[in-house]
């Protein structure tokens, strides 16, 4: 399965790689390309209310742009002691903090919470010769007591994945381009373009 070239409607180099390393894994190979690779700094206002509404403005605003079969994912994490939250607000959640610092205070405010479920969901838009689909992902886990691991980026430090007792950021790149909610999402999209 190849395409020529497929646009990634992102400038996060760590989504980028892990986009790339999740499609090589299903036998899908491409050259990627993102805004950086054309100096594009003037990225689409996400003001969507769902993974779905974002994931396709981010897609759209690119495709009409430059043409390319154009792929955009926008995900995040929903935490039941948060009722929900933060969803699609993830990464400004509590304000401009830095993962480790983010990270950190989602800890503290769940020091002593008993129920710590929590699922990583993701929606990506594929956009090709204007047809528009959507493909699904998640992963359920729990936030941990602490965070834990190197691997990865935001929120995985503390996102616990009850049936090996570690953090996605412990368990890493093997694990997550098998079962993260994003992997999941991508082997949607790559088992429906084999049809």
């Amino acid at each position: 399965m190849s395409m020529k070239e497929l646009f990634i409607a992102s400038n996060n180099a760590h989504k980028i790689y892990e986009i790339g390393e999740i499609l090589k894994k299903n036998g899908f190979e491409t050259k990627l390309l993102c805004p950086r690779d054309f100096n594009d700094h003037d990225e689409p206002v996400e003001d969507g209310n769902t993974y779905a509404e974002n994931a396709y403005i981010k897609a759209k605003h690119y495709y009409d742009k430059y043409g390319y079969p154009t792929l955009a994912d926008d995900s995040g994490i929903s935490i039941d002691y948060f009722g929900g939250r933060p969803n699609i607000h993830s990464s400004r959640f509590l304000g401009q903090f830095s993962d480790q610092e983010k990270n950190e205070k989602v800890l503290e405010m769940m020091k002593n919470v008993k129920n710590r479920k929590a699922v990583f969901e993701a929606v990506i838009c594929f956009i090709q010769n204007d047809d528009v689909r959507y493909y699904h992902g998640e992963n359920p886990g729990e936030i941990a007591l602490e965070a834990k691991g190197e691997e990865g980026f935001g929120y995985d430090p503390i996102f616990l994945i009850p049936a090996y007792g570690k953090t996605e950021a412990e368990l890493g790149d093997v694990y997550k381009n098998e079962n993260s909610h994003r992997a999941r999402a991508l082997k949607k999209w790559v088992n429906d373009l084999e049809k």
